[in-house]
């Protein structure tokens, strides 16, 4: 399974429903591949719509997500003149630097 983010711009003035999940779920048919939809309407610069897909690739699963994306965007009135900016998978770094298992301090770390 893969997250993927997409990107969505708004028209000049417009902002995102408040809903935006909830419409985008509205959208999604059984077959789709999506497991879970996440919305962060008020992401900046643009709102951002994540997708849990099943798809046997990364590649794959960006390309699904655009192409539903994509699909939502001309079937829903609420969004028809949004444009999608990217669907991508967002590389997470690491929560935490790793360290060597033992190393030998040359100056005491306090006096």
């Amino acid at each position: 399974m893969y997250l993927v983010h997409v990107g969505l711009r708004a028209p000049r003035g417009a902002s995102a429903p408040a809903d935006l999940r909830s419409l985008v779920l509205s959208r999604l048919g059984r077959d789709d591949g999506v497991e879970h939809v996440s919305a962060h309407p008020l992401a900046r610069p643009n709102p951002v719509i994540g997708l849990y897909l099943r798809a046997g690739s990364l590649a794959e699963a960006e390309e699904q997500a655009d192409g539903l994306i994509r699909l939502l965007l001309s079937h829903c009135p609420e969004l028809a003149d949004w444009t999608p900016l990217r669907a991508e998978v967002p590389l997470i770094a690491a929560p935490f630097a790793t360290l060597p298992l033992s190393y030998e301090v040359s100056e005491p770390l306090l006096d």
